[in-house]
């Protein structure tokens, strides 16, 4: 009864492991493309194939169903039965796009593939890029219209034919862009022009060749309300036959200095409801009336004005324009006395505009202690000082006869960030000057593009501009040249440059395939642009493979053809390519190959000759050497036999083995057992999802029972293992030739299966219970 309970222990051991493993057991579905890469119009392999814990499984699928989710992206053609164990599908790729391809399986989750296919790198798009798509009209009155042509991936590629562009607008009378065309010429891939003479409002622009077609939005916004700001120095002038004062008239914008967009008149008039008190005949020559101009460029305008002899009274300036409509009115004094000296100089300021030009920053005069107006009597000479070096006063001269004098300075492109002058005079004051405009710090150099990448041998334009802290484009200081870094990329003619007040257009040539971070600056500004130089003919090749490969298993290899964007391209000419390998003896290729003209690869079929490692080489003319690393894996299975060392005369016994592959159970692998002095009740025939298989067995010898084992499952080598179990002995002496070195023993929870003698009877039970779990 002892060895009939170790008999059932052992029986329920091996039952319980292939239950729990076959509950807890799932494969997984893994797939291979052929070639990796899909270009339009090729007809490629997949492979699907199964894994468990990483290891594959060496026998097909059943019942796989392979479907396409758009079918006019990816067709499903039909299976391919060329593989051991890899189920394979042939597809064809009809037009570029991505979808995904689905296998369904039985029990499994449906495996989802990804799959991209390529253009044939002719323009398939066409781009048009308008900076700056918004235009403050009375500011920057330039803008940049850029067409590009890019592949159906978005990557830019040069002409295969004349491109004729026409370019038209939704709305008229904004952009003179009426019977404008443009041409992107063979081999090239982007042109752009200049528009200038822009009016407010809004308008789609459009640009369209034959199929090709693109629209992007130009706003031109209206000039904000403007308003001029009169001032009259002195406020109080002396009615002297010299005597004279200065009208200075400026321009804003919601609170701020601007710039004028085109010149503005500003007309005068000093009406004189005072009659003469002097009577002489000698009145001033000057006519109280006229007219002055802010021109454009400018935020200020100013003209000198005199007041008939004798006359004191308070007047009022009355000053008007027409764009904008302005009526404005100032006043100020004239006193009937002649003093003349040298007495106090005054001096009062204006508003300024940093901008980088000639700047009118205010008045000088002469008073007397009454606060009367005094005529110089001599030439008097005023040198200024500033607490900022990027202001600079002029020094001032209040000519011999006159009573005031204009004062202009440089302030710079930005505001400083201290304001203060002073005029360099007896009991002369600080002045803090009001600047309008943007500190240094607040105003930053950009780079637009309409592309990172340029094919090898072609220009392409980018525009440098700077920009204010309000997304505004600021105007470049004048006499300011851009400079950019060295490359051995890219190539910058410098004379080619092209250069106007809110943008800089430089060409840049890609001299060289590869990437280079170019480094722009001017002033105390810098910035970078990443760029690439691309080649759009063949660049290099790309051999593909199986991630496993196995000795004796053929498997496909694909050698294709890329561009310098790593993306299938399709050769104008054969490409013949060289295999060379360092260890033949593990895979011998072909030693010539070729890629047809008008395909992006060509593929083969081999059969791996041993287990190994080698370093395959393609060597073609033109193109960088290609190695690769590959590692060719030995499918020969191993068997563990167990069984009992010793039984008794009659009595049957259990043997049984463990198959593994690549130290993975090998399931439904076919068995053969062959039996030496000994019969077999039952035997299976293939191992189970643990990789082992089971057999009751009968001795008929008084010896000992030989016990041989093969193994063979469709691709994998054939595997043999052998026991010899001794018969009515009571000890076991194992003779050298005997010894089996795959013999194991399982650990039965301290169960030795040594001592485990099965009495015939409990073959019968074998056969109920194997019978049972089928």
């Amino acid at each position: 009864m002892k060895t009939l309970a170790f008999a059932i222990i052992f029986l329920m051991f091996i039952v319980t492991i292939e239950n729990s493993f076959a509950a807890e057991s799932t494969f997984d579905l893994n797939y291979d493309l052929s070639p990796q890469k899909i270009h339009e119009g090729d007809i490629f392999i997949l492979e699907i194939y199964q894994t468990a814990k990483n290891q594959i499984i060496l026998e097909k699928i059943d019942n796989i169903r392979i479907e396409s989710l758009d079918n006019s992206i990816v067709e499903v053609l039909d299976f391919v039965e060329t593989h051991e164990f890899k189920n394979r599908i042939s597809l064809k790729a009809n037009i570029e796009g991505s979808t995904f391809l689905y296998a369904f399986v039985d029990g499994n989750h449906p495996l989802e593939i990804p799959i991209t296919v390529y253009g044939n790198n002719s323009p398939s798009n066409l781009s048009l890029d308008i900076f700056p798509a918004t235009v403050k009209n009375d500011e920057n009155s330039h803008v940049v219209l850029t067409l590009t042509l890019t592949d159906s991936n978005g990557i830019v590629t040069q002409a295969d034919n004349d491109f004729f562009v026409k370019l038209s607008a939704s709305k008229s009378g904004i952009i003179p862009i009426e019977n404008s065309n443009l041409i992107i010429s063979k081999d090239e891939f982007s042109a752009n022009k200049i528009f200038t003479n822009l009016n407010s409002g809004i308008t789609t622009i459009s640009a369209k060749s034959n199929d090709l077609e693109s629209f992007e939005l130009l706003t031109v916004d209206e000039s904000p309300e403007q308003t001029i700001k009169i001032s009259v120095f002195p406020k109080t002038l002396s009615s002297s036959n010299t005597a004279n004062g200065h009208i200075v008239a400026q321009l804003f914008s919601d609170g701020e200095l601007i710039r004028a967009s085109k010149d503005i008149t500003i007309f005068y008039e000093i009406p004189l409801e005072s009659e003469e008190v002097n009577s002489s005949t000698d009145i001033n020559s000057l006519n109280p009336s006229g007219y002055f101009h802010i021109k454009e460029g400018f935020s200020f305008g100013h003209e000198i004005f005199s007041i008939q002899k004798g006359i004191t009274d308070s007047h009022t300036i009355t000053v008007t324009s027409q764009d904008p409509l302005v009526v404005v009115e100032e006043t100020f004094e004239t006193l009937d006395v002649e003093v003349y000296g040298d007495e106090e100089v005054k001096f009062e300021s204006i508003d300024v505009l940093a901008d980088g030009s000639r700047q009118l920053v205010g008045v000088i005069y002469l008073e007397d202690v009454n606060g009367h107006p005094v005529t110089a009597d001599r030439d008097i000479v005023v040198p200024f000082t500033s607490s900022d070096d990027l202001v600079s006063i002029e020094t001032t001269t209040l000519h011999q006869g006159y009573s005031s004098a204009l004062v202009f300075g440089q302030i710079g492109s930005f505001v400083p960030s201290t304001t203060d002058i002073k005029p360099q005079i007896l009991n002369s004051e600080l002045t803090s000057l009001t600047i309008h405009g943007f500190s240094e710090d607040s105003v930053s150099l950009e780079i637009h593009s309409v592309s990172d990448s340029i094919p090898k041998g072609k220009t392409h334009w980018i525009i440098s501009y700077l920009e204010s802290s309000n997304g505004e484009l600021f105007k470049i200081p004048e006499n300011q040249k851009i400079q950019i870094s060295d490359s051995s990329v890219f190539k910058i003619e410098e004379d080619l440059i092209q250069y106007y007040p809110y943008f800089t257009l430089i060409p840049i040539t890609a001299v060289e395939e590869g990437e280079e971070e170019l480094q722009f600056s001017f002033d105390n500004f810098e910035t970078s642009l990443m760029m690439t130089s691309v080649i759009t003919e063949p660049s290099s090749l790309q051999l593909d493979f199986s991630e496993k490969l196995y000795n004796g298993i053929s498997d496909i290899f694909t050698i294709q053809v890329l561009d310098g964007s790593g993306l299938p391209i399709s050769a104008e000419n054969d490409i013949a390519v060289k295999i060379f390998s360092s260890q033949s003896s593990v895979i011998d290729f072909e030693k010539n190959v070729i890629i047809p003209k008008e395909t992006s690869f060509t593929t083969f079929e081999l059969i791996p000759l041993g287990s190994g490692t080698t370093e395959i080489s393609l060597v073609s003319e033109g193109l960088p050497v290609v190695t690769e690393e590959i590692i060719i894996g030995d499918l020969t299975p191993t068997i563990q036999i167990t069984s009992a060392d010793l039984i008794d005369a009659g009595e049957s016994f259990l043997v049984s083995i463990l198959a593994k592959q690549n130290n993975a159970p090998l399931r439904n692998a076919h068995v053969t057992w062959d039996f030496d002095g000994g019969i077999t009740t039952i035997a299976d025939e293939k191992t189970g999802p643990t990789g082992e298989a089971v057999a009751s067995i009968i001795p008929t010898s008084n010896e000992s029972v030989k016990i041989h084992a093969t193994i063979n499952n469709g691709p994998i080598q054939s595997a043999y293992a052998s026991k010899i179990v001794k018969v009515n002995a009571t000890t076991v002496q194992v003779l050298p030739d005997e010894i089996d070195d795959s013999f194991k023993k399982p650990d039965l929870g301290g169960i030795d299966p040594v001592l485990i003698l099965v009495p015939a009877l409990i073959g019968g039970m074998i056969f109920y219970m194997k019978k049972n779990k089928k």
